[in-house]
């Protein structure tokens, strides 16, 4: 799923909703060349919160080991 800030094209993230476990999970994710994950992460786990309540999810869980997703986990 493309990740669009301000109208730029700042990330891509690879979700799965696992309804069974009520999580939205995170399994891939990486910032384009131009951004430091540092200036996204904010709005970036803003609008996978956002996600998950609109499928109905408990929860986000990231699984990726990229270093966006590690930015994430620190949010």
């Amino acid at each position: 799923m493309p990740f669009l800030l301000n109208g730029n094209l700042v990330a891509r993230v690879d979700l799965k909703s696992d309804r069974k476990a009520m999580r939205l999970l995170v399994l891939g994710g990486h910032a384009e060349p131009h951004v430091e994950p540092k200036h996204i992460v904010s709005a970036l786990s803003t609008e996978l919160k956002t996600l998950a309540d609109w499928l109905g999810l408990e929860r986000v869980t990231i699984k990726a080991r990229t270093e966006l997703a590690h930015a994430l986990r620190r949010v």
